[in-house]
């Protein structure tokens, strides 16, 4: 049951405090999401949002209906505050599609991120053994085509599934795979994505799924880059 709590404002310098509906009233509301987040955001309207957002995740309730409702429409709130206050910072118009593209961009970046891990370039010399401050060995196996990349945030940053991590090793299709990828004017954002993203190629698996098989895993490359529209 979503007990009684008190969010707090830091930059209002006030706090609000919700007091849950009887449980005749909530099980009304379970049946309508759409009333649960809208009652919720009446009474919480005047919190700062990322607050609310961060104290949920440490609630335990029963009323999970409830708390995904009003998890996700606070998270949208956010979503749409931040996005549009970077809009807003441009001194450029951007066009829908250039908007869809970044944001698929930003989507792959994330996946990458939670299910392999995006390593910095001294954390790329630590697995593969060198000395963890050594920074320029990973720009040089980038440079060299030998290491898959990409800048992001004024940094580079590498892809966690190139490597063999107990072995302490680049994963042997990696270099094929980028002069592929060269040969046919794909961009190591390009290469990324693609690994990433289901293809009928691979029965919907994603390349990423087969990155222990790399004769299979080239083939597949070949033949998806190589086809002409």
């Amino acid at each position: 049951m979503l007990r009684n709590c008190r969010f707090y404002d830091a930059r209002a310098n006030v706090s609000y405090k919700y007091f849950p509906r009887k449980d005749s009233q909530m099980t009304q509301l379970a049946s309508r999401p759409e009333d649960e987040v809208r009652h919720a955001l009446e009474v919480l309207g005047g919190a700062d949002v990322a607050i609310v957002a961060g104290q949920l995740t440490h609630m335990r309730v029963t009323t999970g209906g409830f708390l995904e409702s009003l998890r996700g429409a606070a998270t949208y709130r956010v979503a749409v505050s931040d996005l549009g206050g970077a809009l807003a910072s441009l001194t450029t118009t951007v066009d829908p599609a250039t908007a869809r593209a970044a944001q698929a961009t930003e989507t792959v970046w994330r996946g990458v991120e939670r299910d392999f891990g995006l390593f910095s370039s001294s954390a790329v010399g630590e697995i593969l053994g060198a000395s963890k401050s050594n920074r320029a060995y990973a720009s040089a196996l980038r440079q060299r085509g030998e290491l898959l990349g990409m800048q992001r945030k004024n940094a580079y940053v590498f892809p966690g599934f190139q490597f063999d991590r107990p072995a302490g090793e680049i994963r042997p299709w990696v270099r094929p795979l980028l002069a592929l990828a060269a040969e046919h004017e794909r961009s190591a954002a390009d290469v990324i994505a693609w690994m990433m993203s289901p293809t009928t190629y691979l029965g919907g698996d994603r390349p990423v799924d087969r990155v222990t098989d790399p004769e299979r895993l080239l083939s597949v490359a070949e033949r998806a880059w190589g086809v002409e529209w």
